[in-house]
């Protein structure tokens, strides 16, 4: 049996969907605004409470062999996550998979690489067989967190400056953590997940530019205002700092990164971002 997290984000939604449509059994911690999700099958339990409800951890741990560690990014983050790895411990869980960040590094001066670098080294010295999954910057976030900039304006706007990065399309995440989730043969390993180009943001808005047929221009702007932008996009203020802070070590190339890791796991190369508009052509021309 498996057991999911972070259902609340897009990635572990997909990570789900992929389990059902395969006819995994699994079983899902929830929150409050997560119980009504639409997963409604006898394949899969759901277990109301979150990664700091010990009592539901422990419940929703219940049989497990497989589980997912997915956590926000949020205060206290390696505790949450901390709970999770001493409850599969303790239940005797025989594999944890951890959802990292590429350049994670417990000495980073990067709070959210920090979090997950101390994470990892926690489940790395639990003793359980682990394994973390470091995925790029994420594709989709030119839709969800900076599509209406692009339609309404025609510009995308970022803290980047000249940096490349490796984006990876969500949906090929999703895919290699189903695998490893459903495979018995990946022990003790850390994977780095990216697409099969690195990109300048400049370069992104040429590629949204020919799929919308409108010239859409990159504006280079401060951290501050990349912060308030995702406050303005919903962000509460410590989430949008936080990430404000990551784009800084993205700006200096720590995301600028390729690997086969997807390829070599799962035998198919992942979206090329050209694909990722093509298949999300209704959005960026308002359809």
């Amino acid at each position: 049996m498996i057991l999911l997290t972070g259902l609340g984000s897009n990635t572990g939604l997909r990570v789900a969907r992929r389990l059902l449509k395969s006819g995994n059994d699994f079983t899902a911690l929830v929150n409050d605004e997560q119980k009504d999700i639409d997963l409604k099958s006898k394949k899969v339990t759901l277990v109301k409470g979150n990664l700091s409800k010990p009592d539901a951890i422990k419940k929703a741990m219940e049989g497990i062999e497989s589980a997912l560690l997915i956590s926000p990014i949020t205060e206290g983050q390696f505790k949450l996550e901390k709970n999770f790895i001493d409850a599969a411990k303790k239940a005797g869980v025989k594999h944890v998979v951890k959802y990292s960040a590429i350049g994670a590094d417990s000495d980073s001066p990067c709070a959210i690489l920090r979090t997950h670098g101390e994470s990892e080294n926690y489940l790395k010295k639990s003793g359980l067989r682990y394994t973390i999954i470091r995925p790029n910057i994420f594709m989709q976030d030119f839709v969800e967190f900076y599509g209406q900039d692009i339609r309404k304006k025609k510009q995308l706007k970022l803290p980047l400056r000249n940096a490349k990065c490796g984006y990876i399309d969500e949906r090929d995440a999703a895919r290699f953590i189903k695998k490893v989730l459903t495979s018995n043969t990946v022990k003790n390993k850390t994977y780095t997940l990216t697409g099969p180009e690195s990109l300048s943001c400049k370069e992104i808005a040429e590629l949204i530019s020919d799929t919308m047929g409108k010239k859409i221009s990159y504006v280079d702007i401060k951290p501050k205002e990349f912060k308030k932008d995702l406050m303005n996009a919903g962000f509460k203020e410590p989430v949008a700092e936080a990430y404000s802070d990551l784009y800084k070590y993205v700006r200096d190339g720590i995301c600028n990164q390729i690997t086969d890791d997807i390829y070599k796991l799962t035998e198919r190369q992942p979206h090329t971002f050209e694909e990722f508009l093509d298949d999300n052509v209704k959005f960026f021309l308002g359809k």
